[in-house]
């Protein structure tokens, strides 16, 4: 029998559970409610179960407003001051952006065009089992998600999990395109590709429901093009 080391496997092994279903066997018909199996029933592969239950991994990941009465009532709305994340250079209280003021000055059209003197970054996923948010696994996750609901999409369809995720695609795809920012000409200005801070938010092991961590934002720009994104991410593994 092999044991987890660390919720973070837990967490890891439970994503990569859809990428590896075999779409392509036999798949038994669930109900909405997941069934559970008898312990008198004949052993055997149910990959419809499989299938919902490694969905329901990204419901568990979410972040921001819109979680709570969702599919898992343990769950709830979460990292709220990414909806407004202070349009500035990142302070001594790790508040703000890794922008420079002349930087965000110079794009603030693009950047804010409401003049609130924030963005909205809210929503997507978590990385693991902390609560920041990277641009590269997530970009990876959701490509591989759309990818295997295109190919086998009518696997989700008998199985009644194609409106789950449709659900799940547009929540991460909604996030990507929040944290892209794009000039008058649909040039790409600025791409937000981590939120929250690693040596912050491993300080503290608490559902991200009751949090209330900094969490400041990193862009990748002509000024900042995020080098080290890569590594910071790699870091995080």
């Amino acid at each position: 029998m092999h044991f987890f080391t660390s919720r973070r496997e837990l967490l890891k092994q439970m994503r990569n559970l859809l990428i590896a279903l075999p779409f392509g066997a036999s798949i038994e018909l669930l109900p909405q409610e997941v069934k559970l199996a008898s312990a008198a029933a004949t052993a055997q592969y149910n990959l419809a179960e499989a299938l919902q239950m490694s969905i329901y991994f990204y419901d568990a990941q979410k972040s921001g407003p819109g979680i709570t009465g969702a599919v898992l009532d343990w769950r709830g709305d979460s990292e709220l001051s990414d909806t407004a994340v202070p349009l500035q250079p990142k302070n001594s209280n790790n508040v703000g952006t890794n922008m420079s003021a002349s930087f965000i000055a110079a794009n603030k059209q693009w950047l804010d065009p409401a003049g609130k003197g924030t963005v909205d970054l809210s929503g997507g996923f978590h990385d693991a089992g902390d609560h920041v948010k990277f641009g590269l696994p997530q970009g990876y996750a959701i490509s591989t998600l759309g990818w295997g609901f295109y190919e086998f999409r009518q696997a989700f369809v008998n199985t009644q999990q194609d409106a789950h995720m449709l659900a799940i695609l547009r929540w991460g795809c909604d996030y990507l395109m929040r944290c892209t920012f794009l000039d008058g000409s649909g040039n790409v200005v600025a791409f937000a590709y981590q939120v929250g801070e690693g040596s912050i938010d491993h300080t503290t092991w608490a559902p991200p429901e009751v949090e209330n961590l900094a969490r400041p934002a990193y862009f990748a720009t002509a000024e900042t093009p995020a080098s080290d994104c890569c590594a910071e991410a790699a870091a995080e593994r």
